[in-house]
């Protein structure tokens, strides 16, 4: 609705409406009768049941009561949790509702009304709540509803007048307090109008215990010709007695596991033995690595379910089909495998969710096994980039030594020639073996073999490469292990080469190396009096790639990745000027 939100005198004399403004909508009426009948559900409740009371035990099947009953179902269907309530009608089902309203009405008897009874004590019954007020109130309800079927439709449908006139004219009135008490139940507030959904599982259990006990009243009375009110009394005994056995067999008793287990485990499996099928999919998954080879093997082992008939599936790189094909199917879709089922049957509710449950466990399988394809993969891919990251670094390496070489050589002159042969000598079969442990590497950059050598060995071979080269060697040794040649050369190679690097900044830093071995002990260190390295930069070593002028860049990250993959660990043990010290040690096993 429009509404002018101003008017004001043109300069004719004449009003003029200069705009409109929207008023906020207000709620139908419908809306709000709806809102209204849900927070006084139990006032309507309470109503619907006197009249139903009224029509059953004064003038039944006369005007009067045809009339009460009619009122009454008019206050059902406002009342009913079923349908939503503000939910327009069609023509089509409004004569459904109509039709069959005005047939009961006109054909008024005593198994219509004991029929709906029983239909309201289900509904009323599988109003399943929490709060406890709204579970008093159906229980009220029930009550109600139970007694009424038993006492007031039950014996004039069979014609039983074994109960007193007293009785009857007694409970006529009694029953008239329980729809009264629904009325001191407070109204809902505004906000909380939603109405819980029926479960039509407990509405069906109670129904259905209410007819096995009118029914055994019955029995009772006409094979021993007991008073109905005695049989009826026999037969809330027995079924309660009944009841009072299965809920002792239910739960759990003296190391015996209980009825409800059983029950769980049957509705988990519908008939499938659900941990044995399991069980043989993840066998499939440990031993298939392919997840095109999983994926028809597992599907052979859901075709051999006794409920399935055939099967077809899509996924990526898998497709196929096995048994027959059926009208009855069911269709899952999980990511990226696509299925459908053939059964021999039709299914229900409960065995289309499980079939989609095991689909769906295919399916996590079939992507987990992609997964794990994926990450080998990368795996595969990180090996060689780690190796050819190392490859080059040893390359750089070589190629700084082999610059170094060339320019003692070119420089040297008459005596000082002859040092640099004999230098040039000791580092070209090293560096020629370097080479080629470097080919290697690439040409099987993820099973790299390790050559061993003794360390006192591999000791005199450093010090005879390095010799003029203003390098401090110290050796304690005790015991003469074997090493990894590999790891030894190429972390030692960076640590000098780093060292050297500083050395062209600062000419007076000394260099020393040390080892020291004994029988639990391993340890090389390479040591300088150079500048420090500061906390941010010595906090991230052996991290990653720091940008450094210094040279501390990506060298020493990868050798303390291969010093790790050797059974070594490569650690900073002093970083102020004049001491700067790395050490590279043997992992105790103890560790």
């Amino acid at each position: 609705m429009l509404k002018p939100s101003r008017a004001v005198l043109s300069p004719t004399g004449s009003f003029r409406k200069l705009y409109y403004t929207p008023m906020p909508s207000e709620p139908s009426t419908a809306s709000r009768l709806i809102a209204s009948a849900i927070r006084n559900e139990y006032r309507l409740l309470a109503l619907m049941l006197m009249l139903l009371h009224s029509a059953v035990w004064w003038d039944f099947g006369g005007y009067l009561s045809r009339s009460l009953l009619l009122a009454h179902l008019g206050l059902f269907l406002i009342w009913q949790p079923v349908w939503r309530r503000d939910q327009r009608l069609e023509w089509q089902g409004s004569l459904n509702l109509i039709l069959p309203t005005l047939a009961f009405i006109y054909w008024l008897n005593w198994p219509l009304v004991t029929f709906w009874v029983l239909l309201l004590t289900g509904i009323v019954g599988g109003r399943v709540t929490a709060a406890r007020a709204e579970r008093n109130a159906y229980m009220i309800a029930l009550i109600f509803l139970v007694s009424e079927l038993l006492i007031g439709c039950l014996p004039p449908m069979f014609s039983i007048y074994s109960l007193a006139t007293e009785v009857q004219v007694f409970f006529g009135y009694a029953l008239f307090v329980l729809p009264l008490g629904l009325l001191v139940f407070p109204t809902r507030e505004r906000g909380h109008e939603r109405t819980r959904a029926v479960d039509f599982l407990y509405g069906l259990t109670v129904s259905l215990l209410a007819a096995i006990l009118g029914l055994g009243s019955l029995l009772s009375t006409y094979s021993t010709g007991a008073p109905y009110a005695t049989a009826l009394l026999q037969a809330i005994v027995a079924i309660s007695l009944f009841l009072l056995a299965i809920s002792w067999l239910w739960a759990p008793q003296g190391g015996f596991s209980g009825l409800g287990q059983l029950w769980e485990r049957y509705l988990l499996n519908i008939g499938t033995p659900f941990e044995q099928w399991a069980g043989g999919v993840a066998r499939l998954a440990d031993q298939q690595q392919s997840p095109r080879e999983f994926l028809p093997s597992a599907m052979q082992q859901f075709i051999d379910l006794p409920w399935v008939a055939g099967i077809t599936w899509n996924a990526t790189g898998s497709k196929g089909s096995l048994g027959t094909v059926t009208r009855h199917t069911l269709r899952v879709r999980d990511g990226e495998v696509q299925g459908v089922v053939y059964a021999h049957r039709p299914l229900g509710t409960a065995l289309l969710l499980h079939g989609k449950l095991l689909l769906n466990l295919l399916g996590h399988f079939y992507s987990a096994k992609e997964r794990e394809r994926e990450l080998a993969q990368q795996a595969h891919l990180q090996a060689i980039y780690e190796t050819g990251a190392r490859v080059t670094h040893d390359i750089k390496n070589l190629l700084q030594s082999l610059n170094t070489l060339t320019l003692a050589l070119q420089q040297s002159g008459g005596e000082q020639r002859a040092d640099a042969l004999r230098l040039l000598e000791n580092q070209l079969p090293h560096i020629t073996q370097r080479l080629q442990l470097a080919l290697d590497k690439l040409q099987t950059p993820v099973t790299e073999q390790t050559t061993q050598m003794l360390l006192s060995e591999w000791w005199e071979n450093l010090k005879t490469r390095n010799l003029g080269r203003r390098l401090h060697f110290h050796e304690t040794l005790t015991a003469d292990p074997l090493i990894p040649l590999d790891c030894f050369d190429s972390v030692v190679e960076n640590l000098l080469e780093n060292a050297r690097f500083k050395r062209q900044s600062e000419p007076a830093l000394s260099i020393y190396v040390e080892v020291t071995a004994d029988a639990d002990h391993l340890e090389l260190s390479v040591r300088d009096t150079g500048a420090g390295i500061s906390a941010e930069t010595a906090g991230n070593l052996f991290k990653g790639a720091l940008p450094s002028a210094s040279g501390l860049g990506i060298g020493l990250y990868q050798a303390a990745r291969q010093a790790e993959q050797a059974g070594f660990k490569l650690r900073l043990r002093g970083r102020k000027a004049g001491d700067v010290c790395f050490v590279l040690e043997r992992v105790s096993q103890g560790l």
